[in-house]
């Protein structure tokens, strides 16, 4: 309960109504504008270190855990929220054990304005085991590339920000071994991902 009223204080009453509509009917149809699709274009991931609000962080420190990778920004108001709303439902079905074994991390593709403490406060409303990561514009625009992520700046007169950035919106799930194991389009149900977390989880640690 506590988590949702976070959620619900932090994101208003359009994500409230918003997340048990995703859950059970893949509402993200409606947001199916803002996806960039990478064609034929073949991820294929890797290592890389990026600067989270308690210092570096690095892909292969989390080795032997299942690590989900989101791109996006703190100031998007619809697909961002709601996937890492997904990820934090599908999190809190897994035991205290299965948690230690399992992290998140929030790749901001605003890195001018989204800093390690605004990524940290923000990702604090969804699950602890989320954590936002950024860096310098270059470092992140090579990040995205190594995962087939696009994105695209755009200037709006709807946005209080003067922009909107279009991105890719997959979630990527990153095995024990580091290496990508599977993507899910962010009109994913939440009940494969769940199992593709604990198909993972049971990858002994080397």
């Amino acid at each position: 309960m506590k988590f949702w009223m976070k959620l619900f204080s932090r994101c208003g009453l359009p994500l409230l109504i918003a997340v048990p509509i995703l859950i059970n009917s893949q509402i993200f149809h409606l947001y199916a504008h803002q996806k960039v699709t990478s064609g034929t274009r073949i991820i294929h991931g890797g290592d890389f270190t990026l600067k989270s609000a308690e210092g570096p962080l690095s892909l292969k420190d989390l080795r032997g855990k299942v690590v989900l990778l989101f791109f996006g920004y703190t100031s998007c108001a619809d697909v961002c929220p709601i996937s890492l709303a997904t990820i934090a439902n599908a999190f809190s079905k897994l035991t205290n054990v299965e948690l230690k074994r399992i992290r998140s991390l929030f790749i901001s593709l605003d890195p001018e304005r989204d800093t390690p403490e605004r990524l940290r406060k923000f990702t604090g409303y969804f699950h602890p085991n989320i954590v936002g990561v950024t860096g310098i514009p270059e470092v992140v625009a090579d990040v995205a590339q190594k995962y087939g992520v696009e994105m695209e700046k755009n200037e709006s007169n709807n946005s209080s920000l003067g922009y909107t950035i279009s991105h890719t919106t997959n979630i990527f799930v990153v095995g024990p071994d580091g290496e990508i194991s599977k993507t899910f389009p962010h009109d994913i149900d939440g009940r494969p991902l769940l199992h593709q977390i604990k198909s993972l989880l049971k990858i002994k640690q080397s």
